[in-house]
């Protein structure tokens, strides 16, 4: 038997597909040739080294909150917000038929990947927030039967509730400790309390389900970065009417303690008035000291929806800009701080070398202070954190933006010494690089992610906040 390696990858987002002719504007997964490709590398690299392989899902493999309980899906269509909102084991299994409907070549493929006999092949997934459906019997059982495992076959594909943690590595989502608003009471058990036949979902899958759903097909980019909020932030700088329909609509669900703020309900019925937002845009766009109010009105809502669920606010002492892309940045900021404190926190609870986290879409590699590895194995959908200040304004204008980036397919790969270390490296796939011949056992493979040379404009701005309001550098340290 050869080496043993495990790969790491998140955040496919796989929904109901798309048909041969019709397009759905709630589909963000755009790689099956790139991601079928990837499988046959790892295979390949498999059988000539004899390698003992573990791929772990870690999490939102599935986009169960953007897939309709249809009997027939039509893609183009727009369901009301009633057909996402049953999550019933019955119609979880309906959702997940439609994505392997949609989806059929990587599941075949999949199904490919798995090998009982030497060298062994194994898939792990974990929930996250947006595929906690998961967590019904029933849907295991139906990836089961369409991945074939069952009997011999049936230790290949393994489920986890929340986290992994084996063999020197800790993988988790990252959702529970990165928002509030998409956290859970129990990951382990997600049923909703007051119904146990139904899935509980936090403010962010109701804003998601009830917002986003029905406004994506006329932004198909909204989802495409994370934190909400700091899409929410941009939309101010360059489509402000949609900013206060989407801030309305998104403090409405997330508001955690809107009742200590007896003037709320009179602020939202202002974003939410047509004709207070038009004479709101002509004070927004003139006056300096209109935008410092607004912000300063709706930025805490915004940052408590992003605190993590040990904190118990986050409103005192925040920094407002005038800028809305600064305080994206700093939504964003915030993000990854929380995620990078709680690896260094399970590096001491769980002794483990490598930490992985996912859910931010955005990749990382950081060496933590006590030489633990953290790795954030971003995204296999658009990802908009670095898309240019012109492609953002063409993108709420309605129009094609040409420079935005392409799916970045980061992923992370695992290799263990002799003496059952674990060793990490954050790697990009692409098609160019399988074209390439293989690297030897012992050499870094072929597709590392290299860290910009040279910051692009939201790197500079987000390298100027800090520099502005404080918090660490957001360098990559490999």
């Amino acid at each position: 038997m050869g080496r043993k390696l495990k790969f790491i990858i998140s955040d496919l987002h796989l929904g109901a597909g798309h048909s041969p002719d019709a397009c759905n504007p709630l589909e963000d997964f755009t790689a099956t040739q790139e991601f079928i490709a990837f499988l046959h590398q790892i295979v390949q690299e498999s059988e000539r080294h004899q390698s003992e392989v573990e791929l772990i899902f870690n999490g939102d493999l599935f986009e169960f909150l953007q897939v309709p309980a249809a009997d027939q899906f039509e893609p183009a269509k727009t369901y009301p917000s009633q057909a996402y909102l049953d999550s019933s084991e019955e119609a979880s299994i309906q959702r997940l038929k439609l994505i392997v409907q949609g989806h059929s070549a990587i599941f075949d493929s999949l199904a490919d990947f798995m090998h009982v006999e030497e060298p062994p092949r194994r898939i792990t997934v974990i929930k996250g927030n947006h595929d906690v459906a998961l967590f019904w019997p029933g849907v295991k059982s139906y990836l089961r039967e369409v991945l074939g495992a069952s009997g011999a076959r049936a230790s290949l594909l393994r489920f986890a509730d929340e986290f992994v943690s084996r063999e020197k590595i800790y993988v988790e989502h990252g959702h529970q400790r990165a928002e509030k608003i998409n956290g859970y009471h129990d990951s382990f058990d997600p049923r909703a309390l007051h119904d146990p036949s139904q899935l509980f979902y936090p403010a962010g899958s109701h804003f998601l389900i009830n917002f986003f759903n029905q406004i994506e097909p006329q932004f198909p980019f909204v989802d495409q970065i994370k934190p909400l909020t700091t899409l929410l932030w941009y939309a101010f700088e360059w489509n402000f009417d949609f900013a206060c329909r989407a801030t309305a609509q998104f403090i409405r669900h997330t508001a955690l303690s809107g009742g200590a703020d007896p003037d709320l309900e009179h602020l939202l019925q202002e974003l939410e008035d047509e004709a207070n937002r038009a004479a709101f845009a002509e004070r927004y766009l003139t006056d300096p000291a209109f935008r410092h109010y607004l912000h300063g009105r709706i930025s805490p809502y915004f940052a408590e929806a992003n605190s993590s669920s040990e904190e118990a606010t986050v409103s005192e002492g925040l920094s407002v800009s005038e800028d809305p892309k600064l305080m994206g940045l700093a939504c964003q900021q915030r993000q990854r701080r929380l995620l990078r404190r709680a690896a260094e926190a399970i590096t001491e609870q769980e002794k483990a070398q490598i930490i992985l986290f996912g859910h931010t879409h955005q990749p990382v590699q950081e060496r933590l202070p006590n030489g633990s590895l953290y790795i954030n194995t971003g995204s296999w959908t658009l990802d908009l954190s670095e898309a240019s200040p012109e492609s953002w304004a063409k993108l709420f204008a309605g129009e094609p933006a040409a420079s935005a980036l392409r799916p970045s397919l980061t992923y992370a790969r695992i290799t263990y010494d002799e003496q059952d270390n674990p060793h990490g490296q954050l790697l990009r796939f692409s098609l160019e690089s399988q074209k390439k011949s293989v690297s030897p056992v012992d050499s870094t493979p072929p597709m590392v992610l290299e860290p910009a040379m040279t910051p692009g404009f939201f790197e500079r701005q987000r390298l100027r906040f800090s520099r502005l309001f404080g918090g660490q550098s957001l360098t990559h340290d490999a």
